[in-house]
């Protein structure tokens, strides 16, 4: 089934589907989402791109499942890295490899940039998910992820002066 399918890097023009995406992951998992058009314009195209976006288009050119991706760096390595911020399928592809061939994709674009890691986001009561990139051969990592939001950003940066 997976030979029926094309990868290929998002455009302008794919930014309502990217966010609906974005949104329907979100919505599976119980998560807020404020990534909008607007936000995937300014972030996902030009050179000054903070984020990849690869679509999965199916025989007649209809998106089906898409990755996004974030470049990264590792100082201990000194090699550049990549993480996977998303990876979703529609729910009438899946079981159709779609998955696989856009983990595949990425794979490629970390081999073309230099990068020998890719760290995987997922939320730990995704089991699916989990399932699947165990399947790939992906490890799970056992360190602490701490998240500074905007207030706390505020506040530190309020110190600096």
């Amino acid at each position: 089934m997976v030979s029926s399918f094309r990868i290929r890097r998002a455009t302008a023009h794919d930014a309502e589907t990217v966010c609906r995406f974005v949104a329907a992951a979100a919505a599976e998992e119980g998560a807020s989402n404020g990534f909008g058009p607007d936000t995937f314009r300014r972030d996902a195209i030009g050179p000054a791109a903070r984020i990849d976006v690869w679509i999965a288009e199916d025989a007649r050119g209809h998106a089906c499942a898409q990755a996004i991706t974030a470049r990264g760096y590792d100082l201990q390595r000194a090699a550049p890295t990549m993480v996977l911020l998303h990876l979703f399928v529609a729910a009438e592809n899946r079981r159709d490899g779609l998955a696989r061939l856009l983990i595949a994709q990425v794979a490629v674009r970390a081999r073309e940039t230099g990068v020998r890691e890719i760290t995987i986001v997922t939320g730990v009561e995704n089991a699916v998910a989990r399932r699947f990139f165990e399947a790939i051969g992906a490890q799970e990592d056992r360190l602490a992820r701490y998240v500074v939001g905007a207030d706390g950003i505020a506040w530190l940066a309020a110190e600096a002066g």
